[in-house]
């Protein structure tokens, strides 16, 4: 049990982290970019909530260029993870080698911010704590559960992806239109596999506590960048937004009460946790709050990657991260009087518009 602990911290902590340390090591300590422009700038680039979030929108991105063609050749699970962690791995490793200096940097920044939180943040972190106690202490059953943790399931314990139905056992005579295009199921039985861990078990415990962090870590950066990084104002936010998510239950099917009782599932992650961070990054990059687009090759290649992480969770994602992505790249495009921004955003959306295609071809 300890051993499949650290496994799972190392692979949904640690890997995230190193990932966004790739990204993140190419901006300099003013925010101006140290490399060539083509790379791409970040102003909060000591920042550890920044480097986890884009770490995840890496491992969500990948694992769905990854997936889908193996899925469509009717590889084995097996395959599929040997292939994406090895691209993980490589990446992590390059990360860890290449900032071993700003390693430190960021750990003691990260340390000696504790020093100033507010009452509010301290809030907060009870209200985050306490909601993981609940997480640990009950469980919420959905019908769902039939499908995605079934699935997870049947793939781990036959090395297959979408090759049996969970709810019969029947070999699919064709694949699923509805969900072979966002295989998160996948994910979860590579987690499972990868940890020793049961999927049941990731999916309901450590998915769900693991999850919530990461979503508390979006709204965060959405406060630091809506209040100029103020941390009495971002605290106000944090503690208005998980006031807003504990008293939204008076429906079964608000973003609120998936993000709080069925994180494990890819449509809660969608709602909770991709479309808030759709929103911060196309802000962030196109420049929306400062009217200054300053976005790089790589700031690009990490908005095609959470479109692809959108893709990759929900066949929901597909639509509604191109319709949020787009109407924000068009914002920027009109604001700032410049056509290439509309059309690097219709370029990042590509994955939404395959999704889309190929769902109307196999109907």
């Amino acid at each position: 049990m300890v051993k499949s602990m650290a496994l799972a911290v190392l692979f949904l902590v640690v890997l995230p982290f190193l990932l966004g340390l790739f990204y993140t090591g190419f901006a300099g300590e003013d925010g101006k970019s140290s490399v060539p422009e083509w790379a791409g700038v970040n102003p909060e680039k000591e920042n550890i909530l920044l480097h986890v979030v884009t770490g995840y929108i890496i491992m969500f991105g990948v694992f769905w260029l990854v997936a889908l063609p193996l899925v469509w050749m009717r590889q084995s699970l097996s395959l599929l993870i040997w292939i994406y962690s090895g691209i993980l791995l490589l990446t992590a490793v390059i990360s860890l080698v290449s900032n071993r200096k700003r390693l430190v940097k960021v750990l003691t920044h990260t340390v000696l911010s504790v020093k100033g939180y507010t009452l509010c943040i301290w809030a907060q972190l009870m209200l985050i704590l306490g909601q993981v106690f609940l997480y640990l202490r009950y469980q919420y059953a959905n019908a769902d559960d039939a499908f995605f943790v079934a699935s997870a399931t049947t793939s781990l314990a036959t090395d297959t992806v979408f090759a049996f139905n969970p709810y019969t056992g029947a070999a699919y005579t064709k694949l699923p239109a509805r969900y072979v295009l966002s295989p998160f199921h996948a994910f979860t039985a590579t987690a499972a596999k990868l940890t020793g861990i049961h999927p049941a078990v990731m999916a309901h415990v450590v998915f769900m506590i693991v999850f919530l962090l990461l979503a508390y870590a979006v709204y965060t950066l959405i406060g630091r960048m809506l209040f100029g990084k103020d941390m009495e104002k971002t605290g106000y936010f944090l503690v208005l937004v998980s006031a807003l998510l504990i008293f939204s239950a008076y429906s079964e099917r608000t973003g609120g009460l998936f993000l709080l009782i069925r994180l494990w599932q890819g449509k809660a992650i969608l709602a909770g946790v991709l479309l808030p961070l759709v929103f911060y990054m196309a802000v962030r990059t196109l420049g929306l709050m400062d009217g200054t687009g300053r976005a790089g090759v790589l700031d690009w290649v990490l908005l095609f990657l959470l479109m692809c992480a959108c893709c990759a969770v929900s066949s929901m994602g597909v639509i509604l991260g191109a319709i949020m992505f787009g109407i924000l790249g068009i914002l920027a495009a009109a604001k700032q009087k410049n056509l290439r921004l509309l059309a690097y955003s219709v370029c990042c959306c590509l994955p939404n518009i395959l999704c889309g295609g190929l769902y109307l071809w196999m109907r």
